[in-house]
């Protein structure tokens, strides 16, 4: 059995099909009857590059788009097999009005219409919106009620603490990478997040960072980066740090440096501890 979180790449690379993707072949049809489109994973926030596959009005396969600053020829198992719910049967697809005990279904127009309607005879309307939802579905209900209307759906706490992150990101100086810097680096710490669950390709990035080392030793003796055999060899067991803070087990821990197990907040203190801006900002409880 696969525990991996990229096992459906071998359905890809596999060049005589002994790997087969089983939830395609419940409806199978050949790769040149589909009709694909370019599209971005929306399964996590990485954004990852994919071709979504149809037949007949029906969303059939999910593979891979080459893209060299993201992706690049890995996809992960949930944004290539999470696709189920879109082609569910009793999936919404038409507005419904309850009238008493009764669901009306209305179209498109009619309701839009009862929606200003009842907009327009409220005195005061709020919005509340969902971490769940997309940031255009977010931002319409917040231009829709207003912005001291707007409720995010988060706790005031967490609220706290994501809008003191997005601080620390906007001001302290802290770069960003991408994936492919990720994978350059010599040292990494992951305070908080699972990112195999959350990001399965940041967390395919820090292990090919983590396995960086071996790379380096086996490039100062002129071997060339694509002799894996060779690179391991002499590497052996050498690998750059990873540090990793959770309040559980991670999927990383298997090639940390260090772990750390603590309340959220504990962590909070670690990562400002650590963060070389700390002093311009205060931690949340």
């Amino acid at each position: 059995m696969l525990e991996s979180e990229f096992s459906g790449n071998l359905v890809e690379i596999c060049p005589t099909g002994v790997f087969t993707d089983k939830t395609h072949s419940e409806r199978y049809n050949r790769k040149w009857d589909m009709q694909f489109a370019p599209s971005i994973c929306q399964q996590c926030s990485i954004g990852c590059n994919i071709s979504p596959g149809e037949r007949y009005g029906e969303l059939r396969r999910i593979e891979n788009r080459y893209n060299g600053t993201v992706n690049h020829y890995f996809l992960c198992d949930r944004g290539r097999f999470g696709y189920g719910y879109v082609n569910l049967k009793d999936r919404p697809r038409q507005p419904v009005q309850r009238r008493g005990d009764d669901f009306i279904t209305l179209n498109a127009e009619q309701a839009m219409q009862g929606a200003a309607d009842i907009l327009r005879q409220s005195k005061k309307v709020i919005g509340i919106g969902s971490p769940r939802a997309s940031i255009e579905s977010n931002f319409a209900l917040r231009e829709l009620v207003g912005a001291e209307n707007f409720y995010t759906g988060i706790a005031q706490g967490e609220q706290e603490r994501l809008q003191l992150a997005l601080k620390v990101l906007r001001e302290g100086g802290i770069y960003t990478p991408a994936l492919r810097e990720i994978e350059s680096y010599d040292a990494v710490l992951v305070l908080g997040e699972d990112v195999t669950q959350t990001g399965a390709r940041v967390a395919l990035a820090v292990r090919q960072a983590v396995k960086g080392k071996a790379r380096e030793m086996a490039a100062a003796q002129k071997v060339a980066d694509w002799q894996i055999a060779a690179i391991l060899n002499i590497g052996q067991r050498a690998k750059h740090p990873l540090f990793v803070s959770n309040v559980d087990s991670t999927r990383l821990d298997d090639i940390a440096a260090w772990t750390y197990r603590a309340p959220v907040e504990n962590q909070a203190r670690l990562g400002f501890c650590d963060c070389p801006c700390a002093g311009q900002y205060r931690a949340c409880g």
